[in-house]
């Protein structure tokens, strides 16, 4: 098993995953899971076992306290001290296998390594309890934070990690 950064080849995999894992939400396409990638493609990473992905992460630099739109196909750069986690998802033939757990510790340790601030995310379909055992805290809603997480499912909660 072992975790590296995307290529090009990844990809149809990436998205089936995608497709697999998001059942509340309509899956973001190509061209904008592709923009998050190529915004930092040394951020974005996929978990993968004997030639097969199981998972992957698409990280990007973003300011804290905000989150991009859903749909929202990104251009760079981006300047800022904090990541972005836009999207961590496993494959449900991985469930159980611990891939979330050691694909978010390599996340957090290349994130200190780097000296990033902190990462946020927007927690959707039920996984705020989740983000917050892992050290997530919810943080003020800003009128433009607000209007990106209308694009999200209802429910959907913006969490950070301070690191």
């Amino acid at each position: 098993m072992s975790i590296r950064p995307i290529t090009a080849n990844d990809w149809p995999a990436i998205m089936a995953i995608q497709a697999q894992c998001y059942v509340e939400l309509t899956p973001e396409s190509l061209e904008v899971m592709q923009s998050k990638w190529q915004l930092s493609p040394a951020s974005c990473v996929v978990f993968e076992r004997q030639g097969n992905v199981l998972a992957y992460a698409l990280v990007h630099p973003w300011q804290r306290g905000d989150a991009p739109s859903l749909n929202l196909e990104l251009k760079g750069p981006i300047e800022s001290n904090s990541w972005y986690l836009h999207d961590m998802a496993i494959s449900p033939n991985a469930q159980g296998m611990g891939v979330g757990k050691q694909l978010f510790t390599y996340l957090i340790n290349q994130a200190k390594t780097l000296m990033v601030n902190g990462i946020g995310l927007v927690a959707v379909q039920g996984a705020q309890t989740y983000w917050q055992q892992q050290g997530f805290k919810p943080e003020p809603t800003s009128a433009k934070l607000a209007q990106s997480l209308e694009s999200y499912p209802t429910g959907a909660c913006y969490l950070y990690l301070p690191l």
